[in-house]
C-alpha cells in the first residue's frame, strides 16, 4: 500500500510539518497552462528565476512550484500570472493535470519559458516554498480535505518524485506586518545548486546566499570529505540529510551525549549568550538550570536522532527551554558540547576528533560567505543562510539562480 506524506498548515516556513504520502517516474498528462503575463501588485515583488545550468536544461525544462498560506492555515499555489489559487484535489482530474505510474496529480507547476523568468510573488505569504526541478514538474499529491499536500519523500521507496532533481527556497513575508525572511537550505537535502539574491533599494539591504559552485563539483567535494557513516546519503539525484535518512545511524552521536551529559554531572553548566546567562547542573537524565538567575527550568538528554532532528526534548517546554535546547542541538552538531566557550565561535565548529554532524559540516564549506543551513538550528549565532529583512516593506526583488 502507498504512503503519502501531507503536508498540514505551518505558520511559517521554518514550522512545516510533514505527515504520511506516497506515489510512483515521469510523464505530464494534458498541456500546461499557456504562458500568461504577470499581474501587477504594488505590495508584492518579482521574483526573477537565472538560468545558470549552462545548457543542461532550457527554459522549458525547469518547473517551478510555489505553494503557502496566503489566508493562514489554508493551503495556496500560485499561478503564472502571480495569481493564485487554494489547492484542491479535483485538480487531479482537471484538464492538464500530472500523471506517473498510473496515479493522477495536479498540476501546480510552470516553467521558465512560461513566465519569461520571472513572476510576481504575493503580497502575503506564509510558510512558502519556491520548488524548483529539472526536467520534469513534481508530483504533489494533495489531501481529500483540501487542507494538506505531500511534499517529496526520499524514504519513500515509491514516492514520484525520487527520479527527479529538485531543490527549493523557503520564505514568508505579510506586507506591512511580517517582515521578509527565507532562505535556501540543505535541512533535509540537496539536489542541486542555486543561490538566492535579496534586494531592498530602500534600505539598502542586498545579500546572496546559496551555493555558487557546480554540482558536480559539489557532489565529488562530499563524497570525498565526509565519514563513512555519512556517505551512504548520497546518490545520483541528491544528498539526504542525516536527519532525514531512515537509513542513517540511530546512535551516531549517542557516545557523544553520553560523554557530554557526564561531563555537566561532574561540572557546572555555565553558558554565557548575548543578554542572557545559563547556569545548571546534571542530574540523571536532565539539566536542571536557570536563566538569568530565573527558573529552575529543566532540559531532558535528548538521543542522537532528536540532536540530528533537534526535535524531541530539545525542542520541548516552554519557550526557555526550547531557547536553551536550541543552543544544544547547535554544540552537539557542531563537535563543541562540551566546552561552552566554544559554542558561539565559528572558527571552532567541526574541529577535532569529536562526532559532530559531517553533512552539515560539508555545506558550510560549499555555501556562500560559509553560510548553510545543515540542521534547522543552524540559525543559532548567525551560521545560516537566511536573509531577513529589517522592516515589513517589500523587496525590490528576490533572483533565484538555478545551477548545475
Amino acid at each position: 500500500m502507498k504512503t503519502v506524506r501531507l503536508l498540514l498548515a505551518a505558520a511559517t516556513a521554518s514550522a512545516l510539518l510533514f505527515l504520511g504520502a506516497g506515489g510512483g517516474t515521469a510523464t505530464a498528462a494534458g498541456t500546461p497552462p499557456a504562458t500568461t503575463a504577470p499581474r501587477a501588485d504594488a505590495a508584492g515583488f518579482p521574483i526573477v528565476f537565472q538560468n545558470n545550468t549552462h545548457g543542461a536544461y532550457a527554459d522549458a525544462r525547469i518547473y517551478v512550484t510555489v505553494l503557502g498560506q496566503i489566508t493562514p492555515g489554508q493551503w495556496s499555489y500560485l499561478k503564472p500570472d502571480g495569481s493564485t489559487a487554494h489547492i484542491s484535489h479535483l485538480d487531479a482530474t482537471a484538464p492538464g493535470h500530472l500523471s506517473k505510474h498510473g496515479v493522477n496529480y495536479p498540476n501546480m507547476s510552470f516553467t521558465l519559458a512560461q513566465v519569461g523568468g520571472r513572476v510576481p510573488s504575493p503580497s502575503s505569504i506564509r510558510g512558502g516554498r519556491i520548488y524548483l526541478s529539472l526536467g520534469s514538474p513534481l508530483y504533489i499529491p494533495v489531501s481529500p480535505d483540501d487542507q494538506g499536500w505531500g511534499g517529496p519523500d526520499p524514504n519513500n521507496p515509491t514516492d514520484p518524485n525520487n527520479d527527479v532533481y529538485y531543490d527549493w527556497y523557503e520564505y514568508t513575508f505579510v506586507n506591512g506586518q511580517a517582515a521578509y525572511g527565507g532562505n535556501t537550505t540543505q535541512v533535509d537535502q540537496f539536489g542541486f545548486p542555486m543561490t538566492a539574491r535579496l534586494r531592498q533599494s530602500s534600505s539598502g539591504y542586498d545579500t546572496t546566499r546559496g551555493i555558487s559552485r557546480s554540482r558536480a563539483d559539489v557532489m565529488a567535494a562530499y563524497a570525498s570529505s565526509v565519514g563513512a557513516a555519512f556517505k551512504p546519503l548520497q546518490s545520483a539525484y541528491r544528498i539526504v540529510a542525516p536527519r532525514s535518512a531512515a537509513g542513517f545511524p540511530g546512535d551516531y552521536l549517542t557516545a557523544a551525549i553520553d560523554q557530554t551529559w557526564s561531563y555537566y554531572a561532574a561540572h557546572p553548566f555555565t553558558l554565557s549568550a548575548p543578554g542572557e546567562t545559563f547556569s545548571g547542573h546534571v542530574t540523571g537524565s536532565a539539566l536542571t538550570f536557570t536563566r538569568n538567575g530565573a527558573g529552575p527550568y529543566t532540559l531532558n538528554k535528548p538521543t542522537s536522532r532528536e540532536v540530528m532532528a533537534c526535535s524531541g526534548a530539545l525542542a520541548s517546554g516552554g519557550d526557555v527551554e526550547k531557547r536553551l535546547g536550541a543552543e544544544f542541538c547547535a554544540a552537539f552538531n557542531r563537535g563543541v558540547a562540551q566546552n561552552t566557550s566554544l559554542w558561539h565561535t565559528p572558527s571552532a565548529y567541526y574541529q577535532g576528533a569529536t562526532p559532530k554532524n559531517d553533512y552539515a559540516a560539508f555545506f558550510h564549506t560549499v555555501g556562500l560567505a560559509g553560510r548553510a543551513y545543515g540542521f534547522p538550528y543552524d540559525d543559532i549565532n548567525d551560521q545560516s543562510s537566511v536573509q531577513i529583512l529589517g522592516n515589513a516593506n517589500p523587496p525590490t526583488d528576490l533572483t533565484l539562480s538555478i545551477g548545475w
